[in-house]
């Protein structure tokens, strides 16, 4: 994953203004998760006066993942990449969904949660399908490998 974000230099200044952690910190979440922020419950930077790349840590819905963050370029830029994959809840969703109608025949609304994880063996997302006559099931769709393959199993509810 790579995104590009736009640092402000002060104008008459040709030179870009250098990365510091305090000002790299809050776009590292938004680079990762645009619009789903708040699962990145972390985000620390070493402050070094290397010219080189900035090396960062977020962690994202429980998982520490590695990023860098790259000096502004001429045009004030700086690129910010990590090897992390992140997966929504809504597209587990869609999958579980299609899954279900696939192996039953019955069309079912279904909905997981947290918003995203990162993709990798062993996240799991708590989903919740409800068929035509409004029953609800829930479900835990678990990631099996870093492809985003997943297994479904029912999620007994206590007292049920």
């Amino acid at each position: 994953m790579v995104v590009l974000a736009v640092l402000g230099a002060g104008c008459g200044n040709a030179d870009p203004p250098p990365l510091d952690a305090t000002s790299v910190v809050p776009l590292v979440a938004d680079a990762l998760l645009p619009g789903t922020t708040h699962l990145v419950t972390d985000v620390a930077c070493d402050d070094s006066d290397r010219l080189g790349p900035m090396a960062c840590t977020a962690v994202v819905s429980g998982v520490e993942v590695p990023v860098l963050v790259h000096p502004p370029g001429l045009d004030g830029r700086i690129r910010i990449e990590s090897p992390a994959e992140v997966v929504t809840g809504a597209d587990v969703a869609d999958r579980v969904d299609q899954r279900l109608t696939t192996d039953t025949g019955v069309e079912a609304r279904v909905t997981c949660m947290p918003d995203a994880r990162v993709l990798r063996a062993g996240q799991a997302f708590d989903c919740r399908a409800t068929d035509p006559d409004g029953r609800e099931m829930p479900l835990v769709a678990t990631l099996v490998d870093d492809a985003g393959s997943f297994r479904i199993d029912w999620r007994p509810v206590p007292g049920s």
